[in-house]
């Protein structure tokens, strides 16, 4: 029956045979997987396009959707899928990841061997591109856990500088290490540097405030910048000062990431300083200052919002006189 399917290439017709064979999975588990595994191995790319929304229909729990999950999480063409726009969406893809992580907890090491393909492998031109790499990180996002740390650090070596400093956020957000990070403030690539500090933000442990402190001091003013977020998450009352000096640094560059800063952290104390840097000689300062305060306005309307909601009364039924 699966050679019949394939010789006719019907995608219509392979998804009501694989349709078939999962309904009646826990009837015939042995002819089910044969047939599942012949189809996988024949065509991976039409099997992974065809059965993937199927998937939807069954149970996490279920026999079957445990054993497609691990023919896909072993398969080359799962990664291609996830990593093409063209493919799926990316919030799709994320979805899809997630939830096939939830049966087979190592796709994220798998996923991260695929990206390595494209640098032990150039001649893989899916797994080399960079901005398939790119979007596979995007998934791995918020998926991996410590184990995949030791693969995804490899792609600290990666020819894409953008690669890279997406890769040093995830093993940071893994490892959860300070001396980690120290370590990481010593590579060249200043995005590297300063994504490994935003891996560990809001993250309390031994060495965090130390590290936070060291990395103050990097020439490059988003690593900085990133340093006095982390500190002021950390709770460290020293941090709104420094942010107060780095807005009147010489350097532009400084002063719009302070601005940055201020606008993500959303703390009132910063408006009277925003403010005069809406006068700043450098544009891209203005910018910045003005964007942190409508994030403070669209903040406090969202509040103020809420509040209301909170504080509004019950409504009653109309009493007006009946007809």
């Amino acid at each position: 029956m699966s050679e019949r399917v394939l010789q006719s290439g019907c995608p219509t017709e392979l998804a009501t045979y694989l349709q078939s064979l999962l309904e009646t999975f826990e009837q015939d588990p042995s002819t089910a997987r044969t047939q599942l595994r012949l189809l996988e191995a024949a065509e991976p790319g039409l099997f992974c396009k065809v059965i993937v929304p199927l998937l939807a229909g069954l149970r996490e729990d279920s026999a079957a959707r445990q054993f497609v999950s691990s023919l896909l999480v072993r398969s080359q063409t799962l990664p291609r899928i996830l990593s093409d726009p063209a493919a799926m969406s990316l919030p799709a893809a994320r979805e899809l990841a997630s939830s096939l992580s939830r049966t087979e907890p190592a796709l994220d090491v798998e996923l991260a061997r695929w990206l390595l393909r494209g640098m032990q492998a150039p001649s893989d031109p899916e797994a080399a591109n960079p901005t398939r790499a790119l979007r596979l990180l995007e998934v791995l996002n918020g998926l991996t856990r410590q184990h995949a740390a030791s693969t995804l650090i490899q792609l600290l070596r990666h020819p894409n500088n953008r690669v890279r400093s997406k890769a040093a956020l995830l093993v940071s957000r893994c490892l959860r290490s300070a001396r980690w990070v120290e370590t990481a403030l010593s590579e060249k690539d200043r995005r590297v540097r300063a994504n490994a500090i935003e891996g560990v933000w809001g993250v309390e442990g031994p060495g965090m405030g130390k590290v936070m402190r060291l990395a103050l001091g990097d020439p490059d003013n988003r690593v900085a910048g990133n340093a006095l977020v982390g500190l002021s998450q950390l709770g460290d009352l020293s941090a709104s000062a420094f942010l107060e000096e780095m807005a009147a640094h010489k350097r532009f560059e400084f002063r719009a990431t302070a601005a940055w800063a201020m606008g993500y952290l959303a703390d009132a104390q910063f408006v009277p300083v925003l403010s005069k840097l809406l006068k700043d000689p450098a544009a891209p300062v203005r910018r910045s200052a003005l964007r942190a305060l409508l994030r403070f306005r669209k903040l406090m309307a969202q509040q103020a919002g809420l509040m209301g909601a909170e504080m509004q009364p019950e409504q009653k039924p109309d009493q007006g006189a009946a007809g």
